[in-house]
Formats: structure tokens, sequence, C-alpha cells
């Protein structure tokens, strides 16, 4: 973002777009005119097809079921990318779309599938990762919520172009271009309803070239904004100061590009969000910059429904790897564990886990900084161990549990492993690995934390035979 409001250098043409230029970009022809019928759906919710020479096509928003004529947009030598250029019938799980800007805006894909429809896909997805993987999973739990303003964080960019006009949204699909809302159906309402003031103070901002992005956060209690300042204009942060006082936020902006320093205009942060571990509530504070999962009432049910896979915990000692600030560890210690130890790559955040556990009095946790794919925790004792990795995974720990496993080390492995993760790919890579060294997947589930796009929380118990 930091040449919005700049001239861009040229982009050099991606090796996708090299290639489409090659071949030149189809025209309407048999091929693209072939009735065809839609049979099953690509883990990214395209729809699949194939013409009459086996051809597999990729077509943008078409269901199963759905017969349809293309538009190819881009050919490749094995598939072609397309869009319904003609459909025949609707599909049974087919719907409006919540959204105008669906289908240019690049933030959901699925909004033309029913939710029990893309939560039935999105388990079927997960079944298909492993068994790509050879990963034996137990029926496959569904996770979901009815209520789709989910999204308690959103980072929104800001671009004037050269003739002047404001650019105020999200990317497009397939695009670094910015797709102009004024609402977002996904929002949580108290964000939503600040996108068009947004728009409109920045309108009137006097260096609107200036400003990068905007980082939305809804906490309990608090609307956070912090604005990402390229250059100081004074002027303009009273505009913010002004604006921040009419709406009830806190507004900061972060100044500069190298160093970044953040500053609040207005108020005081105070961002935090509420867990229930059986009677006991928590309270978990963060910063703007933080990890937290972006919906809250999925984020409830998942520790929720952790916690029924694994019963009794008390007295266990339990490691979190990846904690962040403190979502699974802190829920571990309220729910009984006797020893819970948190490992997290950001100092700030390994330091925020430990003001929670103090703020929520829960003296058996600690927490400490590791960079967990170059240096790995010992697991010598250890009853429980928590994974809720990046889309990376958790490959280096897995394998590590996998030698001392066959080498016949069981003190260092231990019982159980719950294993929360983002990408389906990644975890049943891991989950393999464990497998194949005497873990059973006992339990399963898809989490729709994302709801209206293709993207899927998943978890798993895996647990070894007893001694």
């Amino acid at each position: 973002m930091a040449l919005l409001g700049q001239k861009r250098p040229a982009r050099k043409p991606t090796r996708r777009e090299k290639e489409v230029s090659s071949r030149g970009t189809r025209n309407a022809s048999d091929a693209d005119s072939q009735w065809l019928t839609v049979d099953r759906l690509a883990h990214d919710g395209r729809g699949i097809a194939h013409d009459e020479s086996g051809k597999t096509q990729f077509i943008d928003q078409a269901l199963p079921g759905e017969r349809v004529t293309l538009a190819i947009h881009r050919t490749h030598k094995r598939f072609n990318e397309a869009h319904v250029r003609a459909r025949d019938n609707a599909a049974d799980s087919r719907v409006t779309p919540p959204c105008a800007y669906f289908g240019s805006c690049g933030g959901c894909d699925l909004q033309h599938m029913a939710l029990d429809a893309q939560r039935t896909h999105k388990v079927q997805v997960l079944g298909e990762h492993a068994t790509r993987n050879g990963v034996t999973l137990p029926e496959i739990q569904p996770l979901g919520d009815d209520e789709s303003r989910y999204r308690r964080r959103a980072r929104i960019g800001v671009r004037v172009t050269d003739a002047g006009e404001l650019q105020f949204g999200f990317r497009g699909r397939g695009s670094n271009q910015l797709v102009d809302i004024t609402t977002c159906s996904v929002l949580v309402p108290e964000l939503d309803r600040l996108l068009a003031p947004l728009r409109e103070l920045i309108e009137s901002l006097e260096a609107p070239k200036r400003l990068g992005h905007l980082e939305l956060t809804a906490a309990e209690g608090q609307v956070i904004v912090v604005v990402r300042q390229l250059k100081a204009v004074p002027r303009d942060a009273q505009r913010w100061q002004a604006f921040a006082e009419q709406h009830g936020l806190v507004v900061g902006w972060r100044v500069g590009r190298d160093p970044v320093e953040l500053e609040w205009l207005s108020g005081t942060p105070n961002a935090a969000y509420s867990l229930n571990i059986g009677a006991t509530t928590l309270r978990l504070a963060f910063s703007p910059g933080d990890f937290v999962q972006v919906n809250a009432a999925l984020n409830q049910r998942l520790i929720d429904t952790a916690f029924e896979w694994l019963g009794d915990v008390s007295g266990l000692k339990v490691i979190d790897l990846y904690a962040g600030v403190g979502n699974l560890t802190l829920a571990a210690a309220a729910a009984g564990a006797s020893e819970v130890t948190g490992i997290e790559g950001s100092q700030g955040m390994v330091d925020q886990l430990m003001v929670n556990a103090e703020a929520n009095g829960l003296a058996q946790v600690s927490a400490r900084r590791a960079d967990l794919s170059k240096a790995l925790p010992s697991l010598e004792g250890i009853d429980l161990l928590v994974l809720d990795p990046p889309r990376d995974g958790a490959q280096p720990l897995c394998e590590e549990l996998a030698r001392d496993l066959h080498a016949g080390r069981v003190s260092r492995v231990p019982q159980r492993v719950l294993y929360i993760a983002c990408d389906p790919t990644t975890l049943m890579r891991d989950a393999r690995l464990l497998q194949n060294a005497g873990y059973r997947v006992t339990r399963a589930l898809m989490a729709d934390m994302f709801v209206h796009t293709a993207h899927l929380e998943s978890m798993l118990l895996l647990e070894r035979a007893e001694d």
C-alpha cells in the first residue's frame, strides 16, 4: 500500500498472463458455445465441467447440475478458466447473493450458494484432502452459524487515481485494483455503518493521497480505526480527531515509511473479547495488530467443541504452540489444566498473553517466544499438545514427533494432539505424518469460520494408543 496516491510503475506480466497472451484470448467458438453440465465444485468453489474433448473447464459461479455455455477467459494446456455465458437451469442450491458487489469484490466467492450447500461443500473438501493424503477420518462434524455478519476486523484499501477519483474498498477478484464500496454484507454492523462516513471524511481530507489503508477492529465496547498515513498532514489529523469524537471511536495512525510509528489521535485502545469456559468468563485483551479470529461466535463454538472432545483436563500438562494472545492457552487453564505453556513467535503477543493470564487469575500459565520453524520445544511429560499454526502448518514439529515415536521415545510424545488449522492442505500433510507414526484421528470438524468464502477452518483430535 506504500505507493497509493503515487503513479505506479508498470507491473510485469505474470507467467499465467504471458501464457494467455501467447495463446490469445478466446472468442466465441464452437467449443465456447457447447452446452456443458457442471459435475462438481473445485476446492475454490468454481464449477467443474468437461467439454466434448474431455478438457476440464473451471467455471466461475457455476453450481453442480447446472447446464451452461461458457465464455473462456483463460486457456491452459490441460484446462480452461471460464465464466457463464448462458445458463439453462438453476441449481437448487443457487440463491441471490446478499451483496451488490458480489462477483467484482474479491472478499466473498460463494454468496451465490445457500449456506447449507456451502458447508456441505467445505466438508467434502476437507474429506477429499484427507483421502488424497491417506488420512483416515471419522465422520466430519460441520460447525456453522446463520449469522453472516461475522467479520470483526477488516482492512480497507484507499487510493486516489491520477484523475483525482477516490477508490475505497477491497481488492477485486484476481486483481490488485480496488472495488469501490459503501457497504459490506459480512462486516459486523458497527463496522459496516462506518464505511459511508469514512468515505465522506476521506473525500474531505487535505491530502487523501497520503493515505494508504484503514484497519478496522470491533472489540467489546470499542471500535478502533488505525489509519496508515504515508506522511503526516497536521490538519488531516485534526479532521480524524473530530471524526473520532463524533462517532465515539478510538483512532490512531501509523505515520511514515521506515520506521512506521503508531500515534493515537483520539481515545485509548482497550480492545478485548470474551470467552466462556464453563461458568468462567475470560477477558482477552489484544492490540490492533495481534492475531485474533475474525468470527467471534465461531471461535467460541470451536473452543466449546474442543473441550467437549477433550473431556476433563484437570491436572494435565498442556503446551499450546502458536498461542497468540492466549485464545486456547487460557481456555485450557480455565478448564482445569494444572500447567499450561503458550509459545508464540511474536514477543508482543507473548507479553499480552501473560497480561491476560494475570488479569484472569490463571497462575498456572507461562509463555515464551520461539521461532517454531527453527527451535522446537521439548514435549517431555506433556499430556496434551495444542497446535494452531499459520497456513504453513507445523511440519517440522510433526516430523520430530514421528521420529520420536518410531524410535520408541514415547515419553517425549503427548498422548493427544489437538490440531486447529486454516489450511486443509498442510493440515492433512501433517496429520499423515502423525498417523503413520501411530496416532489415530478420533474426531474431525469443519468450522465455517469464513462464511461466503471458500476458506475453511478445521480441527482434528489425534490420539495414540496407550503404551
